[in-house]
């Protein structure tokens, strides 16, 4: 069924990316980084659709509401760029492991507000 499909997936995907990580750990944190760096051109891109009516905005589901601390009464919008802002934390962190390893050091210097 589909949902074995997507289980095994993720059972391989997650595999290879723990062998990658022990083979070279800069290189999976650029990998992660990049994979990020994906997701938020495509936050962004739904959220252009959004902002310009061509896809429909609706209200920000509860958990979400909840998660992303949105205020009452968000909107898919607000939603998205919260989501986008979390996926470009994450770009950057993977970006400063990659470039701390690349430089050999073990982590890199603290950067952004950290509470």
């Amino acid at each position: 069924s589909e949902r074995l499909v997507i289980a095994l997936a993720q059972g391989i995907f997650y595999n290879a990316y723990f062998l990658l990580y022990l083979i070279s750990a800069r290189t999976a944190h650029r990998m992660a980084a990049y994979l990020a760096e994906q997701s938020v051109r495509g936050y962004s891109d739904y959220l252009r659709r959004l902002d310009d009516g061509s896809e429909e905005t609706a209200a920000a589901p509860p958990l979400a509401v909840a998660y992303w601390d949105l205020a009452a009464g968000a909107t898919l919008n607000e939603m998205i760029v919260a989501i986008r802002e979390d996926e470009a934390i994450h770009r950057d962190i993977h970006h400063a492991f990659a470039d701390a390893l690349a430089a050999g050091d073990r982590f890199p210097e603290r950067f952004g507000p950290t509470a």
